[in-house]
């Protein structure tokens, strides 16, 4: 998995401010697939008004879940990641002509979806190096299309899916069976209710 945007996201001295603002949002998005594509991609379209729509229905979920952060702040920055990464795949804003069929990289599986993914992991690992100077390997099995395919599949059926998906590729725990639900996420569950005697 192609993490382009890492290096120039980390030229912005406080991308968590820096995300919320659409202009930036919609300018690091069209760097971000200009470098996430594979070979033969040679065609993209990104719809501005699905573009936007997606940031600001991320936004949306953002103001109402950021108290969250006084819970886990770590914990809440990949949850934010997790819930742009969804609302990029509810709204859909890119799409990829490829001329060729072949490979077995994940972005040559699905280069919308690889795209999507490269995006907000970006995101999420510059924003964690600038909080708290953390790296994340990313695990091997983020090059497996069949992970790949499989999450087109469940993402297709629910977008928010893409939640705990993020999750994994960044060592938190996943919470599949409510994932666009931030309080019901082990980490601030484990926060808010710790365990009696302690």
């Amino acid at each position: 998995m192609r993490l382009p945007m890492v290096a120039e996201l980390n030229g912005e001295s406080d991308l968590r401010h820096r995300i919320r603002d659409l202009r930036f949002f919609e300018e690091s998005f069209r760097k971000n697939v200009q470098l996430a594509l594979p070979e033969g991609a040679t065609r993209s379209k990104t719809d501005q008004a699905r573009l936007r729509s997606s940031f600001l229905a991320w936004l949306e979920s953002f103001q109402s879940t950021r108290h969250l952060a006084n819970v886990d702040r770590k914990d809440f920055i990949c949850f934010s990641a997790g819930s742009m990464l969804a609302e990029l795949f509810r709204h859909n804003p890119l799409s990829v002509s490829s001329d060729t069929q072949s490979g077995d990289s994940a972005s040559s599986v699905w280069p919308e979806g690889s795209a999507y993914v490269s995006y907000c992991l970006g995101v999420a690992l510059t924003v964690l190096e600038q909080e708290f100077h953390l790296t994340a390997e990313i695990p091997e099995y983020a090059n497996d299309p069949r992970i790949w395919q499989s999450f087109k599949e469940n993402v297709r059926d629910n977008p928010d899916l893409a939640i705990p998906f993020l999750d994994m590729l960044l060592g938190q725990s996943p919470n599949w069976n409510e994932p666009s639900i931030a309080e019901k996420r082990p980490a601030v569950k484990e926060k808010s209710h710790p365990a009696l005697g302690n």
